[in-house]
């Protein structure tokens, strides 16, 4: 009999034990998602040659925009087909860009979002509206283009990097005669994927929020190429567009 009240009093106590503790999982709740329209923290990071660059904060992005000449064509002085040429590009086309520039002393980091527009009638503004500013920014894969800041004829993502104290850029760019012209296609294995675009609260002004995971590889003024790995961004910023645009 006394064996029988010892196991009906650790089955009374395994029972209230058993409602104490779901008692306090019912209680205490788990810790919410930040809601999409939270302004996140600036951060980035990338590998190259197996060492970790990264940096993270508030305001630690800094935000611009502007345009060149797109379609550019080379024009040679002679027959010989030297560098010695220069770049002329169509008047009634412009290749808009929008900058995202980290500089800290653990990563150093530039990221161009390109498009290609009309350019805008006499008297007007060069920058393209609302609408198609935010087509830069769609969630998915984006090429990245090869030729920014030198024939400017692709869309696309361009990036320029530091790592051990050197440069390196993702495309070709023009360096007058020292240009080093590298083989198209070069960029045809490498991704930049926007894995979220939102608005931010409309008390933070109206700013939105970029997600993005990237591989690239990007090269020195001589072309020597390196590999950027593993890179991840996260960005807070604001647009810039016409109001008299679309």
């Amino acid at each position: 009999m006394k064996n029988l009240n010892l196991i009906y009093a650790f089955l009374l106590f395994s029972a209230f034990v058993s409602c104490k503790k779901d008692s306090n999982q019912e209680t205490t709740p788990s810790k919410p998602a930040l809601p999409a329209t939270t302004a996140i923290r600036d951060s980035v990071s990338y590998i190259i040659d197996g060492k970790t660059y990264s940096a993270g904060g508030v305001n630690i992005n800094s935000s611009s925009a502007g345009a060149q000449d797109a379609n550019r064509k080379l024009i040679y002085p002679d027959n010989t087909n030297k560098y010695a040429y220069s770049l002329v590009g169509a008047p009634d086309s412009v290749m808009y860009y929008q900058k995202n520039l980290i500089a800290t002393s653990g990563a150093h980091i530039q990221v161009f979002f390109l498009k290609k527009y009309i350019r805008q009638k006499a008297g007007s503004t060069w920058m393209p509206g609302l609408s198609d500013v935010l087509k830069l920014f769609t969630t998915g894969k984006h090429p990245l283009a090869e030729d920014f800041e030198w024939k400017n004829s692709q869309n696309g993502i361009a990036i320029s990097v530091s790592a051990n104290n050197e440069d390196y850029l993702s495309y070709n760019a023009y360096n007058g005669l020292n240009t080093v012209e590298l083989p198209t296609g070069f960029q045809k294995s490498s991704t930049f994927e926007i894995t979220s675009f939102t608005k931010s609260a409309f008390e933070d002004g109206g700013h939105y929020n970029l997600e993005a995971k990237f591989t690239a590889l990007v090269f020195d003024a001589a072309g020597h190429r390196k590999k950027l790995d593993n890179g991840y961004l996260r960005l807070h910023f604001d647009l810039s567009y016409s109001t008299r645009a679309n």
